[in-house]
């Protein structure tokens, strides 16, 4: 059998006869080549870009986000090590200490002068090369942090309270922190009560105007015009913005206060308040460079306890970051008058009221405590009554 192709030059194909030499072959069925491509796996660089090739513009925002992420966890970083900067000094209460209660922080705050101007108060502290009578407190307040870091409450004890002062018998408070530093003058304050001090932290007033200007410096209100006769400064009535040395020459005022010392006193936790109330607001907490600032100022400020680790001040701050002014209070501890005692002027203290006082920041029931008391505890006014 022939098959005819058409066209000018047809000719005839033989086509295979069954059984013959091509048996078994389909008749003339066309074949086709297949390429068989290998697949090739492609590796996490390959696909990234790929991506970056197809998504150009979030590939941008990624690659910025992600430098951004950087900086900040090298600035985080920068911050944690110069918490450990901060000066520690060795801690140890005498006496029989009270048993700590719960999850609440107690915090003693000791805010120091040095009358002589000799300095070196953080590097004495350090070394635990402690001189008696080289520095004295002038401030003496204890900070309490409730368990569920909701309210805190800040008390102050005169720096003239009469009380028991180990080797020295009835005397002035502030001896036992100029004879024995921060742990004579914890040890003091724990026997007013069954009140167990956690940590200490010193307060170097000369730095306190660094520490305000850091801050881009705080604002109070003043209700009258009072002069210092110490330095013949007048506040005048109206708003006042304290930075420098004007917020330290706020916070040692007495003269020319009509309460003196409680007045002194209040002043202090006036500014602490509006510390407070500074740090918490979003114009410092979204602005790195103030709290950049306000971290390095803080090294220089204060010197904390051994036991005060960086961690540990790290996790208080984040704990208590909803702490407002709003939700503490600043009292002054019950008193009894302000005698002279041989022939020094001194404040003696219901020690009654100052030791349930204690006992209910002991046991973070101190509300409970303050709604039955509060005509017995020296209140911080509101803003702009502070004198």
């Amino acid at each position: 059998m022939d098959l005819q192709t058409p066209g000018r030059h047809a000719r005839a194909v033989p086509v295979p006869e069954p059984g013959g030499a091509h048996a078994g072959l389909s008749e003339l069925e066309p074949t086709t080549r297949v390429r068989v491509r290998r697949s090739r796996q492609r590796g996490p660089w390959r696909r990234f870009k790929r991506f970056v090739r197809h998504h150009k513009a979030l590939s941008v925002i990624v690659v910025v986000a992600l430098v951004l992420l950087a900086i900040i966890v090298g600035w985080l970083l920068w911050l944690d090590h110069k918490l450990d900067d901060i000066e520690r000094f060795p801690f140890e209460p005498g006496g029989t200490r009270p048993a700590a209660v719960g999850s609440a922080q107690n915090i003693l705050l000791i805010g120091v002068d040095d009358p002589d101007g000799e300095g070196g108060l953080f590097d004495d502290l350090a070394t635990g090369s402690w001189t008696p009578g080289k520095f004295r407190s002038d401030a003496v307040m204890v900070l309490h942090v409730s368990g569920d870091r909701r309210s805190a409450q800040l008390v102050s004890i005169p720096r003239d309270s009469f009380v028991d002062v180990p080797d020295r018998g009835r005397t002035k408070i502030n001896a036992a922190f100029s004879d024995g530093g921060p742990a004579e003058l914890a040890e003091v304050v724990e026997s007013l009560g069954h009140l167990r001090i956690d940590h200490a932290v010193v307060i170097d007033f000369e730095h306190l105007a660094g520490m305000t200007s850091a801050m881009g410096g705080v604002d109070v209100y003043q209700p009258e015009d009072v002069t210092d006769p110490r330095n013949g400064y007048t506040w005048q009535k109206g708003p006042l913005h304290l930075e420098g040395d004007q917020a330290v020459w706020y916070v040692r005022q007495r003269y020319g206060m009509p309460r003196g010392d409680f007045d002194r006193i209040q002043r202090q936790q006036n500014v602490l308040r509006a510390m407070l109330d500074k740090v918490a607001s979003a114009g410092t907490l979204a602005n790195p460079f103030r709290i950049t600032r306000l971290v390095t100022e803080l090294a220089s400020f204060v010197a904390v306890d051994d036991g005060f680790t960086s961690s540990e001040m790290r996790s208080l701050a984040v704990s208590s970051r909803n702490i407002r002014p709003a939700n503490m209070r600043f009292v002054t501890v019950p008193v009894t008058g302000t005698p002279t005692i041989d022939g020094a002027s001194v404040v003696t203290l219901d020690l009654d009221q100052t030791a349930e006082l204690f006992d209910a920041l002991a046991a973070d029931r101190f509300e409970d405590w303050y709604q039955d008391h509060s005509e017995a505890v020296d209140e911080l006014p509101p803003v702009g009554q502070v004198r």
